[in-house]
């Protein structure tokens, strides 16, 4: 439909000499515009671009204008906010003539002009505001359809030293109970391709919004989930009765002679549940990570609450062992602590639980099991390399005051280290990097790791078996090429869930048996001197009778050697676990 717009134009009366004798009159004529789909819009300096006649009579022309598209854009733009400031100013005028008058002044003041260049320069942010949604909404799109389609993560995280969570069965109780969907979450976010990647990104990227000021020797970062740490202080002095060791050969019939042992044949009982429980889902972080100093002096620390009834029960449970193996069987106890008890800030300390208190608390509670101080011993030496700063264990040399501390309860050979082949890897970045939520200035400051291979290392003959002591390997290696830096650790034994035998040069015919958790591993090259015969346990894998192995394999001596969270958790029910089952006696 048309809109037409009526103007009446009144024209001067021209003077027609050929008829200006008769008429000097003024005419009037109509003129009818017609501008479609235009009504309203007023009229501006170089609007019209065209007119085409449309009709024409006697007193009356009718004419459409051709308008420029752009022209009348603006002539609307500009209506527009002409309305919009008549609104403002009626708005004003409702609060009261006194503050109105002021508002209006102020509106007035402050309004600004708009320009040409003004509105290209809106128009242009508007654009650039649409192509940054799309670019994001594509860039979101993209990401989403990676996380479907690239390769997840799975298996175990070297950084986080845990294994990564598995797709959830599906069942209508786990639907119905809301555990399908929370495991589908926990999957979700824990195989995210790159995921190790992506979180070391993430610190790095952290920190560079980070702002620390004062002394970087003092700095101190609490990164995870402190817990609920109710400190435990052990009152009094605790002595320790002296404990005999068995050095000389057992009476006829007491135990077996040690030799060569042969594996069952045959089918194998499936191990019985354990009769304790244990939490077993590779958390060993409760308390959180603490992180002390800077640059190359940076340590992380695992946080340590501790537990005097879970130290009562680990020993009450070692000496169960000993009871059972009798009097010419040695057992000892070794509660080796962590990096925190000896590099904790002391304004830190009384918020966490005390090591030491620990360690006495356990060996108030031994009867006929002789303890290995390797608390002493190692705190004599906190000025070297005894502990790594980016991982949760004890540098090997950590491990060697240990064992020589071992060796000097046990009444066995020790040899030096000097005699020892040392070899060192550089650039090694532990665990508590990952634990730490990947600190970027762990990665950026890495360990050294060293390690010493014992002189008889050629000589050794090692046998590695499956954890039922079924299937025994061909002849093989103390020491194992870490394919990763993370993982320099299991450089020893390669893996904790095997059973180890190592046959030495050593002629005193004693037969030393390992319980332990990963810093027992450490142990192991520093012992090949001392006794004829090792065999290494890990308290986490290990199915047979714990008792009737030691017999077997004609133990004389049985060594616990766990970290302080094992033996003041409830991972010391392993111990008794591995006691109780599988009895075929």
């Amino acid at each position: 439909m048309e809109n037409k717009e009526n103007i009446e134009k009144v024209s001067n009366t021209e003077d027609n000499k050929n008829n200006s004798e008769n008429n000097n009159t003024e005419t009037k004529k109509v003129v009818t515009i017609e501008m479609p789909q235009q009504k309203g819009i007023k009229m501006v300096e170089g609007m019209v671009v065209g007119v085409d006649v449309v009709s024409e009579e006697r007193d009356k022309k009718t004419i459409n204008l051709q308008l420029d598209p752009k022209k009348v854009k603006k002539a609307k733009n500009m209506q527009m906010r002409e309305e919009k400031k008549r609104s403002r100013k009626q708005a004003v005028k409702k609060i009261g003539r006194k503050f109105g008058d002021r508002i209006r002044e102020g509106v007035k003041d402050e309004a600004p002009k708009t320009t040409d260049k003004d509105m290209d320069i809106r128009a242009c942010r508007l654009e650039m505001n649409f192509i940054n949604v799309i670019a994001m909404i594509l860039v979101f799109a993209v990401i989403a359809v990676m996380l479907i389609v690239i390769k997840r993560e799975d298996g175990r995280s070297v950084f986080e030293n845990r294994e990564l969570a598995d797709f959830p069965e599906i069942s209508v109780s786990q639907w119905l109970g809301g555990n399908f969907t929370d495991g589908v979450t926990k999957w979700y976010t824990d195989t995210i391709p790159y995921r190790d990647d992506m979180l070391s990104f993430s610190s790095r990227l952290t920190k560079l919004f980070g702002l620390h000021i004062g002394n970087d020797e003092d700095k101190v970062i609490l990164d995870g989930n402190r817990g609920d740490i109710e400190k435990q202080t052990l009152s009094g002095t605790v002595t320790t009765p002296k404990v005999e060791i068995f050095t000389g050969t057992p009476p006829t019939g007491t135990t077996t002679d040690g030799a060569d042992v042969t594996t069952p044949s045959g089918t194998v009982s499936t191990p019985q549940q354990t009769t304790l429980p244990v939490n077993n889902d590779n958390t060993t972080l409760s308390n959180g990570i603490m992180i002390v100093g800077s640059g190359k002096n940076v340590r992380a620390l695992e946080c340590y609450g501790g537990s005097f009834s879970y130290g009562k029960s680990y020993a009450e449970f070692v000496n169960k062992y000993k009871k059972e193996l009798g009097q010419y069987v040695n057992v000892y106890s070794m509660n080796i602590p962590t990096a925190f008890a000896f590099y904790c800030p002391d304004k830190y300390k009384d918020d966490y639980g005390d090591t030491l208190d620990n360690i006495n608390n356990i060996r108030s509670y031994l009867d006929g099991v002789a303890d290995v101080d390797v608390y002493s011993a190692l705190k004599k030496h906190t000025d070297e390399y005894i502990y790594s700063r980016t991982d949760h264990h004890w540098q090997p040399l950590g491990a060697y005051y240990a064992a020589q501390e071992f060796a000097k309860v046990s009444q066995v050979p020790f040899d030096e280290l000097s005699t020892y082949e040392k070899v060192v890897e550089e650039d090694f970045v532990g665990t508590l990097y990952g634990f730490s939520g990947y600190n970027s200035e762990l990665a950026d400051n890495p360990d050294t790791f060293t390690y010493y291979k014992p002189h008889n290392n050629n000589d050794l003959e090692v046998y590695y078996y499956s954890p039922d002591f079924t299937d025994k390997s061909v002849r093989s290696t103390l020491f194992f090429k870490a394919y990763e830096k993370i993982n320099l650790y299991s450089t020893f034994l390669g893996t904790d869930q095997q059973i180890a035998e190592i046959k030495t040069d050593c002629d005193n015919g004693r037969t030393l048996v390992i319980f332990k958790d990963s810093f027992g591993n450490a142990l192991v090259p520093f012992l090949t001197g001392s006794y004829s015969k090792i065999y290494v346990v890990d308290l986490r894998y290990f199915t047979p009778n714990a008792i009737e192995f030691c017999q077997n394999v004609g133990a004389t001596d049985v060594l616990f050697a766990t970290c302080m969270f094992t033996c003041t958790s409830d991972k010391a029910n392993y111990i008794e676990n591995l006691r109780v089952q599988n009895k075929t006696k």
